[in-house]
């Protein structure tokens, strides 16, 4: 089954009078339930737009975008705005957990914005906590715990509205290498055992060897394809190739990140 259907996307930036920048070019992408996909590229290519696109926070300029066979450019405003908060999971750099809420609260804030019956917030609540190890950190605040507590937090958040897709941006983009493993760790254990479906922009290759499937976008198109088999750090390697071809590796030395 599939959760996103990507088709044809293109998005022109630029103004009358100056020249257009073709961000995306006739770009597709399929993703099936489940699945947990990886998009690279060197700087400018185009994968931030296209984590735009399926966001819903722009729009593109020619294709279309339907997540559970929902078009999503026909949505306007409330219905965009309650399409959003249902249907899509959002991870972080930050994890732009709330000092001012519990943890739990934090977690469990795409349910009550969505009004739903506080002993089925409880429940689903305590699931997700003890699924990820947090069920004893809930009454605490997001200072009071570790870096790794926060990212699961992050994460439990992310998913416990069951949302059709989690899409990530460079999650790992500001973590230290032990912190990039456990957050990597952590989408990885919501994947395996709750089986969100999640689409990951990254320019980090040890965070793109935890996914199952890699699409490199180069000036707006689709450069290759590349899936994991049963060695993750072949398929590292595998990784890094491509990106020695296209540019648009890490930003620091990998050996110690294996």
């Amino acid at each position: 089954m599939l959760v996103l259907e990507a088709n044809g996307l293109t998005k022109v930036y630029g103004s009358r009078g100056k020249v257009a920048t073709r961000a995306l070019d006739n770009f597709s992408l399929d993703v099936a339930k489940g699945e947990f996909v990886g998009i690279m590229g060197p700087s400018g290519s185009g994968k931030t737009t296209l984590l735009n696109l399926l966001a819903t926070i722009d729009q593109p300029t020619a294709g279309s975008i339907r997540i559970e066979g929902m078009d999503v450019n026909q949505l306007k405003g409330e219905q965009m705005a309650l399409f959003r908060r249902r249907k899509l999971g959002f991870v972080f750099q930050d994890f732009n957990l709330l000092d001012s809420l519990t943890v739990g609260e934090n977690i469990a804030l795409p349910l009550v914005l969505d009004r739903m019956a506080l002993p089925a917030i409880k429940d689903r609540l305590q699931t997700i906590a003890k699924r990820l190890g947090i069920a004893d950190i809930l009454q605490k605040y997001p200072y009071e715990i570790s870096g790794g507590q926060q990212q699961r937090a992050a994460a439990a958040r992310a998913i416990i509205h069951e949302p059709a897709i989690v899409l990530a941006d460079e999650p790992t983009g500001n973590l230290d290498s032990k912190s990039a493993r456990d957050l990597m760790e952590t989408l990885t254990l919501i994947n395996n055992l709750a089986g969100a479906t999640i689409t990951m922009v990254t320019h980090d290759p040890f965070a793109a060897s935890y996914c199952q499937r890699i699409l490199f976008i180069r000036d707006g198109q689709l450069y290759t394809e590349i899936h994991r088999g049963e060695s993750r750090q072949a398929f590292f390697q595998q990784i890094l190739d491509v990106l020695s071809l296209i540019g648009g590796g890490a930003d620091e030395p990998l050996a110690d990140r294996r």
